[in-house]
């Protein structure tokens, strides 16, 4: 289910501007939208996804075009879902152009994000998981500062993201410390492995959990890493709500393979989930 906060008075500095402009990206083939004629007072989020069963899970997007590492070889039809399916319907995409015009403006306002934050908190008061960027990724290091602050003032939710900005996190703990990143944020990097083996290169200097993306045809790989996730296999009957060890559980120095999604062995992952779930409904 999508929501959307709208920011009170004190904080509706900016007016909402219908009209956008989609484009698309010739060389990586996804469409995005111009954030030139998008400002924004609106921010949206939704509460869970397929993947996720039945947890409940507060997250939200930004622009793969505008915050994501600009070198970074996932941003591409077929590897990144970002890029494809749901979120290039023009009511998706405009909700993400708003939310990233908005983190954008309010660089020098990390308050009014840290408000957007407590207000999706505040509307869903059961709910105890906050993931950042169901696409995109960090926009500028002033956002970690907000990340931390949302994390530290509401101890009992539990939040994560996965990011390539490994220089904003390393840069971030360079001038804060380790020790000032709450033990409730949980941030994974993401490690990246080509078709051809080689790997984009990552700076994981402070031994922060990483997320191994597995390609096709390299699944031995999962030998190597403590934890496989069960919703990126084709494979297993599973998803967030029976995984024995969530990712945002990792700790500092564990690993977690990513395999990727094969449209054919997906789709069959998923017919055979729906007649288990028939199954169990007869059963019950």
């Amino acid at each position: 289910m999508k929501h959307t906060i709208i920011l009170n008075a004190t904080l509706n500095f900016f007016h909402a501007v219908k009209k956008y402009v989609i484009k698309r990206n010739e060389e990586l083939g996804f469409k995005f939208v111009s954030l030139d004629s998008v400002v924004s007072d609106k921010f949206n989020y939704s509460v869970g996804n397929s993947k996720l069963g039945q947890k409940k899970v507060l997250n939200y997007g930004l622009s793969i075009q505008h915050t994501c590492a600009g070198d970074a070889p996932c941003k591409q039809k077929g590897k990144c879902y970002g890029t494809g399916g749901c979120f290039q319907f023009g009511s998706n995409l405009q909700r993400v152009a708003e939310n990233t015009a908005f983190v954008l403006v309010n660089r020098k306002h990390i308050e009014n994000i840290v408000a957007v934050f407590q207000a999706m908190i505040n509307e869903n008061p059961k709910i105890k998981y906050f993931r950042h960027f169901e696409i995109g990724d960090i926009p500028y290091i002033e956002y970690i500062n907000a990340m931390v602050q949302i994390a530290v003032e509401n101890p009992d939710v539990t939040f994560w993201c996965y990011t390539k900005k490994y220089a904003l996190v390393n840069a971030w703990i360079d001038q804060n410390g380790l020790d000032a990143m709450p033990s409730n944020l949980t941030i994974i990097f993401s490690h990246w492995r080509n078709d051809d083996g080689s790997y984009y290169p990552m700076d994981n200097r402070y031994d922060f959990p990483t997320s191994e993306y597995i390609p096709l045809g390299q699944e031995h790989l999962t030998e190597t890493v403590t934890h496989v996730c069960p919703c990126s296999d084709p494979n297993v009957l599973s998803n967030c709500v029976n995984c024995d060890k969530p990712c945002f559980e990792l700790k500092h120095g564990e690993s977690m393979a990513l395999l990727e999604h094969s449209t054919v062995r997906t789709r069959e992952r998923d017919r055979r989930v729906k007649a288990a779930h028939k199954a169990l409904k007869k059963s019950a």
